[in-house]
């Protein structure tokens, strides 16, 4: 928990999630110490890296920002994080259209 603590803080402070919603929010950041870091500048700075941004199967944190706008860094990244974990389903979600139900 300690490896996202700035996620949750933000989580909580910003976003108003309960303690044990935030928790399990951060969780799958653990494993994902590149996409952590780079949420964590976005929290800071609210915008994407410009310069060498991370990519996963092609895609940046900008880009899954300008196709999903309604997601904000948390849901950017964690989406990054289904695109290196799931990329065959990630890339379907991407080709519909982010299709909210």
């Amino acid at each position: 928990m300690e490896k996202t603590k700035r996620i949750i803080d933000y989580l909580i402070d910003e976003r108003n999630q309960k303690s044990e919603a935030a928790v399990r929010i951060s969780l799958p950041f653990n494993n994902h110490d590149d996409v952590r870091a780079e949420l964590e500048v976005w929290i800071t700075r609210r915008e994407y890296p410009k310069e060498s941004p991370l990519i996963v199967e092609g895609y940046s944190a900008e880009d899954i920002s300008k196709l999903a706008p309604f997601m904000d860094g948390v849901g950017v990244y964690n989406f990054m994080i289904s695109l290196r974990e799931r990329p065959e389903n990630a890339k379907r979600i991407i080709a519909e259209g982010f299709v909210r139900k």
